[in-house]
């Protein structure tokens, strides 16, 4: 039966996904993934989890079984090691001290200064972009089982870490997009990429990617009448028996395994129309005191979903104000095919319906390819959008604190490794600065669960008694991916306001400072994971926002003042309360979402 592993009794820090299993004469490889630590139990899924509702629960899956893939090459010319379109300076080719599998490194250099630090020498030089692909098998298709035993982890300590680190190109998220095709839908073989790259990877990659699969946003059928419920539990029920509908998508076997439908809430949804009205409440507000009759209103909004925030806000503003109606236009940029496609068949018969259809506008792409200038003002909108912002993983030398920025190595096995380099690319370098210099009086070491906070005799000593201990601290994620949001904005957007609303904290998160949830729906059940290294589309990872520091780096890259507001006084002050208010006086839509924080400009 399977198991719970705690880290700590790992014996062996690197996971080896293929494992050879004999019986009656025959042979089998099976499939494990790095994703080591799977859990759920059958409990209610908690309402006051997030925008994204987790589950609190713990025990293991028995699904996802995989038969072997069939390997192919592919080779292509060459491309920058590192670094985004803008022009940043590009990334050296990292040296890497020490490795680790989830949650432990393992220190490699024989060289060491003079405090005793790892060292090792960095190289500089072009890496030619040859890319092996795991090529996909629809008739015999992988299926993968996350019920791993610590007898799948395997450390090779023959071999020279920084050496295998060395021989593998570092690719970018962007260009994995490229080499994948409809075709030859494939992940990635002996490369490395920055972890945010990694992630991003996992999330968007438009062929295999989790948001590219079958995408689907929870929305009642209708509004819940909450003047008739006598209190939220009731509404809960009315909720789980809205499920229902649902039943046919999950016990329905896909005609592609790789498509398991995943099922997300939004406060949007579940609140609508009353939630999308106190939206349009603020951006009518904003928009009657600063900007009319002189400017029309423009509407940007990341990550459409279903595109019900869209109807809701453009029904209200009809409704109140038409003649602020007549000049109101309305965008969405959404990176996820599926949704876009499902978007505009929604809006095919709802906008034309509703007469939306000369108001609205859907772009399919990333906000990170935006390269369209909007010199006017506009409202920009992102709902439950930086969680799925890419994150970079530091860790910090035991001696000297110093920052090291971590890699994801897909070896020759499909093995996931992490390591560790000491050049820090562009934007972990200017998070690190600009963190210094927004909140100037900020001190890691005084902070509760930063890696830094723990006194270096302590570290050090753990590290001595410790025969698999390392020189590195846990890591710290880094919102590296949110600072090329900004930097879009202010390029792209110079005149915008933002609105987003996203989560403070997050509830069964990995090991780490600031670190994701890492999980994914299998048979009605979301089932999270400890690591982020896990097979590429089949998790949602999301991570928790700190609204304070978001704030103070947006001011001073698009140079505003932004205010944080709590889920419950945004609502407050903007919505109507009596519409969501049940006969005990009890308002759901205000306390139900607890760990959300609102950034207004």
């Amino acid at each position: 039966m399977p198991f719970r592993i705690s880290a700590a009794k790992l014996v062996s820090r690197r996971p080896r996904p293929w494992r050879r299993q004999d019986g009656a004469g025959s042979s089998k490889w099976a499939r494990k993934s790095a994703a080591a630590h799977c859990s759920h139990t059958g409990g209610s899924v908690m309402l006051v989890m997030g925008l994204r509702l987790l589950s609190t629960s713990g025990r293991s899956s028995e699904a996802f079984k995989e038969e072997p893939r069939v390997i192919t090459k592919t080779s292509t010319k060459d491309v920058p090691t590192q670094g985004p379109k803008d022009g940043s300076k590009q990334a050296l080719r990292p040296s890497v001290p020490s490795k680790s599998s989830t949650s432990a490194l393992r220190a490699t250099s024989k060289f060491k200064d003079s405090h005793g630090a790892s060292l090792t020498v960095p190289v500089k030089e072009r890496i030619v972009d040859t890319v092996e692909l795991v090529k996909s098998d629809k008739k015999n298709h992988a299926i993968h089982d996350y019920s791993v035993r610590p007898t799948t982890y395997v450390h090779l300590v023959e071999e020279n870490d920084y050496a295998i680190f060395k021989k593998y190109p570092t690719i970018t998220s962007s260009r994995i997009a490229q080499l994948t095709t409809e075709k030859n839908p494939q992940r990635p073989k002996r490369v490395s990429m920055l972890t945010r790259d990694f992630i991003d990877d996992s999330l968007y990659n438009p062929q295999y990617g989790y948001f590219a699969r079958q995408a689907m946003i929870y929305s009642p059928e209708k509004p819940f009448e909450y003047s008739k419920l006598n209190s939220p539990d009731d509404f809960v029920n009315e909720w789980s028996s809205s499920y229902k509908r649902y039943d046919k998508v999950f016990e329905t076997k896909p005609e592609d395994p790789d498509s398991i439908p995943q099922l997300w809430h939004t406060p949007t949804e579940l609140f609508q129309p009353f939630y999308g009205q106190a939206i349009a409440r603020y951006l009518l507000l904003n928009y009657l005191v600063s900007l009319y009759p002189y400017h029309d209103l423009v509407i940007y909004e990341v990550g459409g979903g279903n595109g019900t925030l869209m109807l809701n806000i453009l029904d209200y503003i009809r409704e109140t104000h038409p003649d602020v109606y007549q000049r109101t236009r309305y965008n969405i940029i959404e990176i996820s095919g599926a949704l876009a496609e499902k978007q505009a068949n929604h809006l095919r018969t709802k906008v034309e319906s509703q007469g939306f259809s000369d108001k609205v506008r859907i772009y399919n792409k990333s906000i990170f390819d935006w390269e369209i200038d909007v010199p006017e003002p506009c409202f920009f909108v992102a709902l439950e959008v930086f969680d799925n912002f890419a994150h970079d993983a530091i860790r910090y030398n035991h001696i000297d604190n110093k920052p090291y920025q971590g890699y994801v190595v897909v070896n020759d096995m499909g093995d996931f490794e992490e390591h560790y380099s000491p050049e820090l690319d562009y934007w972990a370098d200017r998070f690190m600065k600009l963190r210094k210099e927004v909140l100037p009086d900020l001190e890691l070491t005084k902070i509760r669960g930063h890696p830094l906070s723990t006194l270096p005799i302590l570290r050090r000593i753990q590290t001595m008694l410790n025969p698999l201990a390392h020189d590195l601290t846990p890591p710290e994620f880094i919102p590296t991916r949110y600072l090329q949001f900004l930097e879009i904005l202010n390029k792209k957007f110079p005149e915008h306001r933002l609105l987003a609303s996203d989560f403070t904290y997050l509830p069964n998160s990995i090991k780490g400072y600031n670190s994701p949830v890492v999980q994914v729906m299998l048979k009605k059940q979301m089932i999270t994971v400890e690591t982020y290294m896990v097979l590429q589309g089949y998790f949602d990872i999301l991570f928790p926002t700190d609204f304070e520091l978001a704030a103070a780096l947006y001011g001073k890259i698009c140079g505003r003042v932004a205010t944080v507001a709590t889920h419950s006084s945004f609502l407050e002050q903007w919505a109507d309360l009596d519409a969501t208010t049940t006969k005990d006086g009890e308002n759901p839509m205000v306390s139900f979402y607890q760990n959300a924080a609102f950034l207004c400009t």
